[in-house]
C-alpha cells in the first residue's frame, strides 16, 4: 500500500503540469486564432453601382481593410490597379471587385444606346440591372398596337435625370444592347413606338 501511494504521490505533479501545458497550448492556440483573424489587407471597393463593359477607374473605388484570408488573391488591391481594365459584369455598391470580373478586351457584341421609355422606370431598375426592352407599334397619332419583346439581356449603363425646360418629362436610360438587337431598337425609335423596360432578378 505504501509502494501504491508514494507511486500516486508522485503521478500527481506530472499530471498537474501535463494538464497545465494543456491548457497553456490551449490558450495559445485561440490567442494565434484571434491574431490571423485580425489581419487584413487594402482591397478596393465600389463607391456605387457600376456597369459591365465600363473603364474600371480609381475614382470609383475606395480602398478598404478587409480580412479575405485564403480568398485574397480572388479579388483587387490598389496595386493590380491598372489602365484598361473592364468589368465583364456589373457590380453593386460596396462590393469588393472580384479579378475574375475584369478584361483588358472591349465587349464586342454589345453597342450602347440612349432611349426613353413611354412608361415611368420601376423603382428595381438602376445602374446594372438587366432589362428586358418591350414595344408597342405606334399605328397613328394616339394610337399603338399590342406590346413585342424587342431585346432581353439589356444591361443599364446609365440613368439620365431630365434638366432644365425639361425637368418634367421622363428619365432617359443608356442602356448596353446585343448587337443583333440594335436594327430593330433604332427602328423602334425612328417610328416613335412607345417602349418600355421591365427588370430581372439581379445576380452576382
Amino acid at each position: 500500500m505504501m509502494n501504491i501511494k508514494s507511486v500516486r504521490s508522485q503521478r500527481g505533479p506530472l499530471v498537474l503540469a501535463a494538464s497545465s501545458l494543456l491548457v497553456v497550448g490551449s490558450v495559445v492556440g485561440a490567442w494565434v486564432l484571434i491574431e490571423q483573424s485580425k489581419t487584413t489587407e487594402v482591397f478596393l471597393v465600389t463607391k456605387q453601382n457600376i456597369a459591365s463593359g465600363a473603364v474600371l477607374s480609381a475614382s470609383d473605388l475606395d480602398r478598404i481593410p478587409l480580412s479575405m484570408f485564403e480568398i485574397t488573391d480572388s479579388y483587387l488591391q490598389p496595386e493590380a490597379l491598372v489602365e484598361g481594365l473592364i468589368l465583364t459584369r456589373p457590380l453593386a455598391s460596396g462590393e469588393a471587385v472580384p479579378v475574375s470580373a475584369l478584361t483588358t478586351a472591349e465587349l464586342a457584341n454589345w453597342s450602347n444606346l440612349v432611349l426613353t421609355p413611354a412608361l415611368e422606370l420601376s423603382s428595381q431598375i438602376e445602374v446594372g440591372t438587366t432589362v428586358s426592352i418591350w414595344s408597342s407599334p405606334h399605328l397613328d397619332f394616339q394610337t399603338f398596337g399590342d406590346p413585342l419583346l424587342l431585346a432581353t439581356d439589356v444591361e443599364v449603363v446609365k440613368i439620365i435625370e431630365p434638366q432644365g425646360n425639361f425637368a418634367d418629362t421622363a428619365k432617359s436610360v443608356e442602356l448596353r444592347v446585343p448587337k443583333n438587337s440594335l436594327q430593330y431598337l433604332i427602328a423602334a425609335i425612328t417610328n416613335n413606338d412607345a417602349l418600355a423596360l421591365t427588370s430581372h432578378s439581379r445576380t452576382s
